[in-house]
This record gives structure tokens, sequence and C-alpha cells, in this order.
């Protein structure tokens, strides 16, 4: 894999901590006295069935809602205070109508100035192009994009903001194959230079390939393990239900 310039050859990323975190809405409870830590450095899974509180915990993570107990990001002593986060949502309607073009969507990421004062993208971004297949189609309006295209768009987003954390809901939702391997790219260079990863991934096969460790979420933190004893358990799960099933039979 070709090193991308947009990701540092070191990264500091941070380790996070969830001390007696709860969320109610109205009458529901959507968090539950989770307690846990995500390591530094670390690529991690949160798994959980649907309505489970995965998006949630995200959300809560980047102080997005109310919620009782405390969330603490310990950043590196080298980059106390000054860590920066990228966060890519889970995929949602976009409006088609809106006449924002792939480049000035990029520059108003990119830039603290308005986009009609400088229309060439810095190097990294455009190499993000390159990477993503979509360098031919800098003035093309997002709308036009397929969800694929705009999740990749959005991913790469994310990265250019020099981020040593990346909270990533569903990421792969819309993508092909060959734009999951890119994506894929991406964030495993992220994490071997030291980023640290937290994903909502639907994807097992994926999960069991690329990540570490295994939160399993269903309003309380059911599970907190190495990716590889999850899915050994779930393997011999699986064959003791075989060996049931053959007995039946």
């Amino acid at each position: 894999m070709d090193r991308m310039t947009m990701i540092p050859d070191n990264i500091y990323g941070p380790s996070i901590h969830f001390e007696q975190v709860s969320l109610e809405q109205g009458s529901q409870t959507l968090l539950d006295n989770i307690s846990c830590q995500f390591e530094a450095g670390q690529w991690h899974a949160v798994l959980g069935p649907n309505g489970g509180g995965k998006s949630t915990l995200l959300k809560t993570l980047l102080g997005l809602t109310p919620h009782q107990g405390k969330v603490a990001i310990q950043w590196p002593g080298t980059i106390q205070g000054k860590g920066r986060i990228g966060y890519l949502p889970q995929q949602i309607p976009f409006d088609s109508s809106l006449p924002i073009s792939v480049r000035d969507y990029l520059l108003m990421s990119l830039s603290t100035r308005p986009v009609w004062f400088k229309r060439k993208l810095p190097r990294p971004a455009m190499e993000a192009l390159e990477h993503i297949h979509l360098i031919n189609k800098l003035d093309r309006k997002i709308g036009d994009l397929s969800g694929g295209e705009r999740q990749r768009l959005m991913l790469s987003t994310a990265l250019l903001q020099d981020p040593s954390l990346l909270i990533l809901d569903e990421p792969m939702t819309g993508l092909d194959k060959a734009g999951q391997q890119d994506a894929l790219s991406l964030l495993t260079q992220f994490h071997q230079a030291g980023g640290t990863i937290i994903m909502v991934e639907h994807d097992w096969a994926l999960v069991h390939q690329y990540c570490q460790n295994v939160f399993w979420i269903d309003k309380q933190m059911k599970i907190k393990q190495s990716s590889e004893a999850f899915f050994h358990a779930k393997a011999a799960q699986n064959i003791q239900l075989a060996q049931q099933l053959t007995g039946i039979v």
C-alpha cells in the first residue's frame, strides 16, 4: 500500500474512558451505566443489535447528547488539549438539490476562509481524491454523486482534518468491494501510524480481519474482548449449535 501524505507517519491517538455513562430519552433508556476504556492507538469495533445504542454511544463520546456519568478523552502529553477528532456519521438522506460541488465541499471543510477566496485545493486533498477515484468529479454537485462516492468523500474529508481519533458510524455503507478496499487502505494506514479508531460496523468478517477489540453494546456494555477471543467464542457457539441440531435430526 502506497503511503498517503494526508496521513502523518506518526499519530498519537488518545484513549477514551466511559465511567457510569447513562442516557435516557423520555421513558426510554438508550445507555445504561456504561463503563469501559478504549485503549490508545487501537482499532475498536462497536457491535450490537439494532437499537442497542451503538450510534448513541458514539454521539455521547462526541459530546452531542446530554448524559449522566463521565466521558474523558486522554490525549497524549505531546498534544494535550490539542487533539482533533474525525467523525463519519451514519449515512443519512442527502438533499440532491444543494448546489455544492465536490471542490466547494472540500474547501469549506478545510479552510476558515470563504470558498471564493481560494479555489485551489491543497496537495493532500488532491491526493485523497485520486485515491478515492473522484479527481475527475471536482466540479460535480455532491447530490449527483452515488451514495458510495459520497461516503468515500466524507471519509477522506474526516482524515484531512488531521485527526488523532476517528469515530466512524458504519463507514462501509454503500461502498462496493473496490470502494471498501480504498477506505480500508486509508484506515489501515491511519491505524498503523498510531491513530485510535472507534467504529460501528455490521460486517463481522471485516471486523475480524482489521479490528483489535470488540465492544458489544445492548443498552449496557455486555462484552469487551479482543477480536480474536470474541470470534473464537462465536465459532465455538456455532459448533455447539450445529452439534445440537445434528442430534435433533
